[in-house]
């Protein structure tokens, strides 16, 4: 029999309060709350009470994002052990459960992260490669008229402030008509290399580099609406990304690139040459900024629910070599 059970965690975050969302960085990543609180709701407040439970605890997300990138609906797998393997055992012990990890992360880190659910799945459910899609959204605040632009500038409002940690805020002249023409040219399948950050320490430590090869399923534009505060100072844009994976830093450059062109600061023929010639130092080569990250949400990762009970493929985990 099996001694752990394995759990899926839906979550969603808030990025600017993190220094990082990936555990064993600085320690205080989205993924380490989780993991303590987590942790104390099941051992109590000393993990040393169980010490030869607590190296069985834990957590692999579905998508790592950059620092301070949101997510409005992401999902992390959980390792438990048996013995402490009660989390939805039923209705009541599972609100129990909501209730007190609410509790320690409003104690710990108000308003960083909230868990919104959580249900078992079966051994061979991969967080990762279970995935049908994922749906990333990135939020543009573009300035009415230069005049304002100037006056912000010198002077935030209250507005900006409300807006600075979760949207790009841009000046006048932003054609969404060029975003959403250049757009349509990432969609199908793309060789991505020129949109992955893929350093030389990276290069060097890899025996095998992650493949670049990717199929964006749409990328689209709709009108958004401000974060807190309402104003008339901007106008509100989102463009929504959606593919099964992505390299790294892939949507930040190619945001960037959408936006340069909709201010026609590159042409169109610099987007196709990207991805004709996917070598990684391309990007920087050509002096292209990558977009902030504060302006990145992943709104969603997505699963055919029969993957949960009965996966197809069935994935080992490199927790079942261990």
């Amino acid at each position: 029999m099996r001694e752990i059970r394995r759990y899926l965690f839906w979550i969603r975050y808030d990025g600017s309060k993190f220094p990082e969302m990936a555990k064993g960085g600085t320690g205080f990543g989205v993924m380490d709350l989780l993991n303590q609180t987590v942790s104390q709701s099941i051992f109590g407040p000393r993990r040393e009470q169980h010490p030869e439970q607590k190296d069985k605890l834990k957590f692999s997300p579905s998508s790592r994002t950059d620092a301070k990138v949101h997510a409005i609906r992401s999902s992390v797998i959980c390792q438990v052990p048996l013995e402490f393997a009660d989390l939805d055992k039923c209705p009541e012990t599972k609100i129990q459960y909501m209730r007190t990890w609410k509790s320690i992360i409003d104690a710990a880190n108000p308003g960083s992260l909230e868990i919104l659910d959580a249900h078992s799945v079966s051994a061979g459910f991969c967080i990762r490669r279970s995935v049908s899609y994922r749906k990333y959204t990135y939020r543009l605040a573009v300035c009415r008229s230069w005049d304002l632009w100037d006056t912000i500038r010198q002077e935030p409002s209250i507005a900006c402030f409300s807006e600075r940690d979760y949207a790009w805020r841009l000046p006048p002249g932003f054609s969404p008509e060029r975003l959403l023409r250049a757009g349509k040219i990432f969609e199908g399948e793309q060789v991505m290399g020129s949109f992955f950050k893929h350093t030389n320490r990276e290069k060097r430590t890899e025996p095998i580099s992650p493949s670049a090869l990717k199929y964006i399923f749409y990328v689209g534009l709709s009108n958004g609406e401000a974060y807190s505060v309402e104003n008339d100072i901007y106008d509100y844009y989102n463009v929504t990304i959606v593919a099964k994976s992505f390299v790294r830093e892939q949507i930040r450059r190619m945001i960037s690139c959408l936006v340069n062109y909709s201010y026609d600061r590159i042409p169109l023929s610099t987007v196709n040459w990207l991805l004709k010639n996917p070598i990684s130092s391309n990007f920087y080569d050509m002096g292209i900024p990558v977009a902030p990250p504060q302006g990145l949400y992943l709104t969603d990762v997505v699963y055919d629910p029969n993957m949960f009970t009965k996966p197809v493929p069935y994935y080992l985990h490199s927790w079942d070599y261990e």
